[in-house]
């Protein structure tokens, strides 16, 4: 764990442990917690809550407490429920202005959990970490069984529950306070699978879930077996979808996603093909660029991706053409929007490790000046990362709406990014199942409204599909869809010598 003088937060926290049968490991990591805790803001406390441990774990947080009767430490004991049900009872009793939960045994570093609730401080978010986000770093690998049977079970409930978030397991969340009064009484399970219901009620409450990619390693000890507790894991994804579709029923007034398969005109209504993007977006920086430094998102409106890649929150500039747009962006997620025109970007040069142009370069009359700037601000080894809208026979009445100048080919992307002084790694279509109903739609019904497909059966199939193509993707370019995405770097940088994909 990182050193501090005083813990770099500027609201009180309430740090929430869940502890079962931990005498053995106590001494490991109880006195790191303790010390974490008295350097946080006046009004922090540490929480642990027994989960009716049957060792001596409750004595030996009972002399913690005594032995370090000047930092804010308290005890709270209950039978044997579950994970879930320990944390929901830390979090409700939590005093503080923000609250997050760890688990005991440090996987996620405190200085890591920091910059999770970093991230919630400043706007109503729910801050996850995340070891599957495009800036994790894996220090210790689990069991490879454990590991892959990890990422089936965060597929499923992708499919099923919570679409785009790239892990649901972190024991490492954060919130302000009045945010878990709203979510937890609303969650009903105790074990391992409450995490995922967490986030699923979130979302449901109109919550907005941020990941922050995390450096996370391995503790022996875990306490979930893999037989049990996974199948109880499984056994909760369909109470989980029908708590969630209750509360939902019961809440009239909370905003929900609107459905809108093909109305490209409306952020709103397109939650589903924003996180498909940034989940494609988050593999191919996780395969080619660095995972620390600067990650700079130019233009995309309000709803940017550059938030949806669990990139560090202090690290993410989202640069924005007006001042308006900034300050939706400062209100809508824990990023550092700037106001600035395309062409002439406010950075230093050879700052960033990863520049996103996504879906920007088609609305410029002239789009050369804008890829420099970008090419311009990577370091040495950054990564410019580009998607543009594709195939012209898409083109429709939305084309005009949302400003889209032009429509790509990729060698017409190609050339303009060779213009600019950039080199090509990789350039595929992408959302190639979805070019064919797009078309069928705009020829049969181009001046209709939504789709009237429910917004939960969208959000998971074009996950499945975006995973499937994903697959095919890594190792063979694709001749149509409806963007490009691509990974450049600059032409300039020492060494360079791009392998250009066909």
């Amino acid at each position: 764990m990182a050193t501090y003088d005083a813990v770099p937060l500027t609201k009180s926290l309430t740090l929430v442990v869940p502890v079962y049968n931990e005498s053995l490991r106590f001494g490991l990591y109880a006195s790191q917690l303790g010390n974490f805790i008295a350097r946080c803001p006046a009004g922090s406390e540490l929480i642990f809550v027994d989960d009716g441990s049957s060792d001596d774990t409750p004595g030996l947080i009972e002399r913690l407490i005594a032995d370090r009767c000047e930092t804010p430490i308290r005890l709270l004991r209950r039978t044997h429920r579950g994970k879930g049900a320990a944390v929901a009872v830390g979090l409700i009793s939590a005093s503080s202005e923000m609250a997050c939960f760890c688990d005991f045994d440090l996987a996620t570093p405190l200085d890591e959990l920091v910059r999770i609730v970093v991230a919630a401080e400043g706007i109503p978010i729910l801050a996850i970490g995340s070891r599957g986000a495009a800036s994790a770093r894996i220090k210790r690998h689990q069991h490879r069984t454990r590991e892959f049977l990890g990422r089936t079970y965060n597929r499923l409930v992708q499919l099923c529950l919570v679409p785009g978030i790239a892990d649901t397991q972190c024991g490492a969340k954060a919130a302000p306070t009045d945010i878990w009064a709203q979510i937890v009484p609303a969650c009903r399970e105790e074990g391992f699978a409450w995490d995922v219901e967490v986030i699923a009620v979130a979302r449901m409450m109109g919550v907005r879930v941020q990941e922050v990619g995390i450096e996370w390693g391995h503790q022996e000890g875990s306490r979930v077996n893999l037989l049990s507790d996974g199948a109880r894991m499984l056994c909760a994804v369909p109470r989980i979808r029908r708590n969630v579709v209750s509360c939902a029923r019961s809440r009239p007034n909370v905003p929900q996603e609107r459905s809108g398969l093909f109305d490209d005109a409306s952020d709103d209504s397109l939650h589903w093909w924003f996180r498909s993007k940034a989940t494609f977006v988050s593999l191919l920086i996780r395969h080619y660029a660095p995972k620390d430094g600067w990650l700079v998102e130019i233009g995309s409106g309000p709803r940017g991706v550059g938030a949806m890649l669990g990139w560090a929150p202090n690290r993410t500039l989202a640069l924005k053409d007006s001042v308006e747009l900034a300050r939706e962006t400062s209100r809508r997620y824990a990023v550092i929007p700037v106001a600035c025109h395309a062409a002439r970007l406010p950075i230093a040069g050879s700052t960033a490790s990863v520049v996103c142009l996504l879906d920007v370069v088609e609305h410029l009359p002239d789009p050369i000046p804008t890829i420099r700037e970008a090419a311009r601000m990577l370091t040495p080894e950054g990564k410019l990362v580009v998607s543009v809208s594709a195939n012209s026979r898409l083109c429709g009445s939305a084309d005009q709406v949302v400003g889209r100048a032009r429509r790509y080919t990729r060698n017409a992307l190609r050339s303009d990014l060779e213009s600019a002084g950039c080199e090509v790694l990789w350039m595929s279509h992408v959302f190639s199942w979805l070019a064919l109903p797009m078309w069928l739609r705009r020829r049969a019904r181009p001046a209709q409204g939504r789709h009237g497909v429910g917004a939960p059966f969208i959000d998971a199939l074009s996950m499945l599909l975006t995973r499937i193509e994903w697959s095919i993707v890594w190792h063979r370019t694709l001749p149509i869809g409806t963007s490009v995405l691509c990974v450049a770097v600059s032409a300039d940088r020492p060494g360079s010598a791009a392998v250009k994909s066909t």
